[in-house]
């Protein structure tokens, strides 16, 4: 940190003042009073707001703040969602310098600030930087290509507007894309907080439905960038709808009829119109993947399984003198389900799924919960 710090105080983006705001416990920052609702922070209602006078270190965002608002109108694609790009331009609009140290009597366990043995560093000047000292910064291996962020929406000042300025003050180039995540409400729609007794324990969770379960609501249940309530019966449902009915039940129909039809053996050899038709899903949820539309690739997948099992009722390949042709092109069809659902369930389960399909005997391979 004192390379940084030293080469900031050198550029005159570093100076030391006397400062009076408003600071949230809660947030560990200052607020300005337009940030607060009736004199309370709005994340933190119950903690209160303390009003210190100090003398601190304060960054000069402000030297920053008018470049950093024409990049993100040029390059508006580096913010997802997108409907939170006018609330980041206002965040920036009115931001200013922000304090970056504290007082060492008050808070004893920071980083030194260097030649100021009565400050500490403030957290969010410190921890902020992990992104690039994780990425081998002042190392000669220093990567940063393809920088993906991510964080909650009470964190998007410090990711998308302070990070952002700590970079361009230090000639590094921008991340390249900051996702913000929605935020687990309770069943109620309220914030979950100690103060309500409503926190849901993930320990809890896991051990009632299994981290495979836990994990597809997470994905797949819940919202990827606006706020969704935890509901221990939509887990259920959700679980025992799109994994255990529809992929379970395709697993064993497919698996039973090669079994009992083929012997545990067919040749992967799909129609070309079937074969199409599975690129193309795979093709637009790779796509979805990759613009971490997460929720919606999940849903697209379980379309895909759907499709499946739609196709089997057509078809009926139990007495269908073409039975063949239909197993190879639900066969290859399964097997590229079952390497969509790897960001899911992990290479361990599906590689235990792939060895399963591989044998052509019927197993349960997923339990209602």
């Amino acid at each position: 940190m004192k390379v940084i710090w030293d080469r900031f105080v050198s550029k005159g983006d570093i100076y030391k003042k006397s400062y009076k705001g408003n600071y949230c416990i809660g947030c560990e920052s200052y607020k300005q009073d337009k940030e607060l609702t009736k004199g309370v922070c709005p994340d933190h209602p119950t903690t209160g707001i303390r009003v210190i006078e100090e003398e601190n270190y304060f960054f000069k965002l402000t030297n920053y703040k008018e470049s950093l608002l024409n990049w993100i109108t040029k390059n508006p694609n580096f913010l997802e969602p997108q409907n939170k790009l006018e609330e980041l331009k206002n965040l920036i609009i009115g931001s200013e310098d922000i304090s970056i140290s504290r007082l060492k009597e008050n808070c004893p366990w920071g980083v030194p600030v260097p030649g100021d043995d009565a400050q500490v560093i403030y957290v969010w000047f410190e921890a902020l930087w992990n992104y690039a000292f994780a990425a081998g910064y002042l190392t000669d291996e220093f990567k940063w290509d393809n920088v993906i962020q991510l964080c909650g929406p009470d964190n998007t000042r410090f990711q998308a507007v302070i990070f952002q300025s700590f970079l361009e003050a230090e000639g590094i180039k921008k991340s390249d894309k900051l996702l913000v995540h929605g935020t687990i409400l309770d069943t109620g729609g309220r914030k979950i907080s100690k103060t309500l007794g409503n926190i849901i324990d993930p320990i809890n969770q896991l051990e009632k439905y299994g981290i495979d379960a836990v994990r597809y609501y997470c994905l797949g249940g819940l919202n990827t960038y606006s706020n969704s309530s935890w509901s221990e019966e939509e887990l259920r449902n959700l679980w025992n709808a799109d994994i255990v009915n529809d992929w379970g039940n395709l697993l064993s129909r497919v698996l039973h009829l090669v079994d009992i039809k083929c012997g545990g053996k067919v040749s992967i050899n799909p129609e070309d119109g079937f074969s199409k038709v599975v690129s193309q899903y795979k093709d637009d949820i790779s796509n979805l993947w990759d613009n971490f539309k997460v929720k919606d690739a999940l849903r697209k997948t379980n379309e895909l399984v759907k499709f499946a099992n739609k196709y089997i009722n057509e078809t009926t390949p139990w007495n269908s003198t073409t039975f063949e042709i239909e197993l190879s092109n639900l066969l290859f069809l399964v097997k590229s389900v079952n390497s969509l659902y790897i960001p899911v369930f992990g290479n361990n389960r599906t590689d235990n799924i792939s060895s399963i399909i591989s044998e052509g005997k019927k197993q349960i391979l997923f339990n209602r919960i």
